[in-house]
């Protein structure tokens, strides 16, 4: 790159660098000019907002929106399930610290031209999603990242998309800046008095899927290639700091050539009421386990070669086109949406040929087609058609009410398997956002934030915290943009 005609080598300095432009590296730069002070933003993408432009809302506790719908989650109610659903892996100073702030933060981004309104997904959820309104043309995650970034660049940011960070520049153990490159062959040595790491986390790298997070990435694969790479978590590590416990947040999808993501058949492989089966003909588990869509990722990678069949008939099929979706996708696809054109996209999915999706008009006719023992997966059908009958699950207690028989033919198999949309964990931090090397102390002049953030995740998504990883982001990149302007006295 160096020898690109034209190509610079450009000095600059800065009060804050924020590496990553996703929904902790906007918050932090934008809270950082709100302040007056000189801040950068480097982007490796060519566009803003990563992950959180895919995102809808942002979790929270004890808000004006749930005041309005007299909903109240106490702090110290949050607080205790997150711990337990973490088995206290949890940094617990920093969880409390988010809770007890992310009303504040959303008052604060509603002031920088942004909207809410609150909503639940899944009924096991508690009412902490508060989703973004629209602003301009975008809306979500989106609207987010763009309210931001006119709002930043009006009060004197600069930031420079095409332009990765490559390494922070470290003399006597403190951070003093970054080198970054952009797409022109430029190069760029930024002087700083505070470094924030956001790059959004590594599950795009299937190497690091695999060495940090201890998945195979072959059934762990990232749903959306969104460049992220882990690129803040290692040059954190290279300049001392030390990494904390790293997962992803892990959902089930369809896996299926020829099926359209978010499309009819994608969509309905995860809903309640079908059953599913391993590749034995067996079921594992009860299906509604997808109503927390972390616990039904574990639930299929613990499974032989990491997938399932979701079995349905066509009764059900019926079903989703008359009544609608018992569980939705976030609010893009609602609970209740009709599949209208259910029974046109099987047909011709069927005629083009999918690896993911089969049908059979009797089950050892499916059976025969997903590679099971027919007599296995007939026994399996009449022994939940039995459950069904007396109303009651004996071999995984599926609640009642979402017991439905599965005995018309053609019956059909979708293939079910997990995906990730992040990862969730990654440099050990404290309260206060401060990057903390193998002593335990505090990397001078490194913050970490969102998804390069250890600390606040287990193994598992709380699904039923519903928007927390947006939330987090949001919270933890403008107090470190606060920290950095306290602890350095910019």
């Amino acid at each position: 790159m160096a020898g690109v005609a034209g190509a610079a080598e450009k000095q600059m300095t800065a009060d804050i660098v924020v590496v990553g432009g996703g929904a902790a590296g906007m918050a932090a730069v934008t809270q950082a000019v709100d302040a007056g002070k000189k801040a950068i933003l480097l982007e490796k993408n060519a566009f803003l907002g990563g992950g959180a432009s895919m995102a809808e809302g942002l979790g929270a506790v004890q808000t004006r929106w749930q005041r309005d719908k007299n909903y109240a989650l106490a702090i110290e109610d949050a607080y205790n399930r997150v711990m337990n659903y973490t088995h206290y892996k949890t940094n617990g100073p920093l969880l409390r610290r988010f809770l007890e702030g992310s009303a504040e933060n959303l008052d604060w981004l509603s002031k920088h031209n942004l909207t809410f309104h609150l909503t639940q997904m899944s009924p096991t959820e508690c009412i902490t999603w508060h989703v973004v309104g629209k602003y301009k043309n975008s809306q979500h995650g989106a609207a987010y990242i763009e309210a931001l970034s006119d709002w930043a660049k009006e009060k004197g940011a600069t930031i420079l998309t095409s332009t990765p960070a490559k390494s922070l520049i470290t003399e006597n153990g403190r951070v003093v800046g970054v080198k970054a490159a952009d797409n022109q062959g430029n190069t760029y040595t930024i002087r700083a008095k505070a470094v924030i790491i956001s790059t959004g986390g590594f599950n795009n790298s299937p190497e690091r899927v695999r060495d940090w997070g201890h998945y195979d990435p072959a059934i762990y694969q990232g749903l959306v290639p969104l460049n992220k790479t882990g690129d803040g978590i290692a040059m954190a590590e290279a300049a001392g700091a030390v990494p904390g416990n790293m997962a992803l947040m892990a959902h089930p999808g369809t896996r299926a050539s020829n099926v359209k993501l978010l499309g009819n058949i994608w969509v309905m492989s995860w809903q309640p009421k079908p059953v599913w089966v391993n590749d034995s003909g067996k079921r594992f588990v009860r299906e509604t386990v997808t109503h927390e869509f972390s616990d039904a990722a574990n639930a299929l990678g613990q499974q032989h070669n990491g997938y399932a069949w979701a079995i349905i008939d066509s009764n059900m099929v019926d079903y989703f086109e008359k009544e609608g979706l018992d569980l939705g996708v976030g609010v893009l696809v609602p609970v209740g949406a009709k599949m209208t054109d259910m029974k046109k996209e099987i047909k011709d999915v069927l005629a083009k040929g999918s690896d993911g999706f089969k049908s059979g008009a009797t089950i050892a006719e499916l059976a025969k087609q997903i590679g099971v023992p027919a007599a296995t997966l007939e026994e399996t059908m009449k022994r939940y058609n039995e459950n069904v009958a007396f109303g009651f699950d004996r071999d995984f207690y599926k609640e009642r009410e979402w017991l439905t028989p599965i005995n018309k033919g053609p019956f059909y198999a979708i293939k079910i398997a997990p995906y990730s949309f992040t990862s969730i964990g990654g440099i050990k931090i404290d309260q206060y956002m401060h990057a903390l090397d193998k002593n335990n102390q505090p990397v001078k002049g490194l913050y970490c934030t969102g998804m390069d953030a250890g600390g606040m995740y287990g193994d598992s998504y709380p699904v039923w915290f519903s928007g927390n990883a947006f939330g987090f982001s949001s919270w933890s990149g403008r107090h470190a943009a606060l920290q950095a302007i306290e602890d350095e006295k910019l």
